[in-house]
């Protein structure tokens, strides 16, 4: 779906269908945080600017946790994480607003941009 909207997927991002753990971060905050933090650092280890997801607990989760990630493991993840929904507005025209950007916590700064050039139709 990523390439289908022009954006570039990573194949080899081996965590890519990795569930962030879901309600365990509310449960067992040590474990979600220790498979969300393997979810962020493989991203950023093959070196995605962003992260998409069609599942609004991961969106939630990875996005959200990375502070507090960032904080227990010493790494400095600042990695967006957008819904599929939202990379597709963005790539058939609309504008950031549309396409509710400005709801990260984490901002796609790049996917604003991208979202900010007029569209040649």
């Amino acid at each position: 779906m990523v390439e289908m909207v022009g954006a570039e997927s990573i194949p080899e991002y081996e965590q890519k269908v990795t569930c962030c753990g879901g309600a365990l971060a509310f449960s067992e905050p040590e474990k979600a945080q220790a498979q969300i933090k393997d979810i962020v650092e493989s991203a950023y280890d093959h070196g995605a600017e962003m992260i998409v997801t069609p599942c609004p607990l991961c969106q939630a989760n990875v996005e959200i946790y990375q502070g507090q990630i960032n904080k227990r493991y010493g790494t400095k993840f600042d990695i967006p994480v957008m819904y599929y929904s939202q990379l597709m507005v963005v790539a058939y025209g609309g504008s950031a607003k549309e396409a509710a950007l400005n709801g990260q916590v984490i901002k796609a700064r790049r996917l604003e941009e991208i979202a900010a050039k007029p569209v040649k139709r």
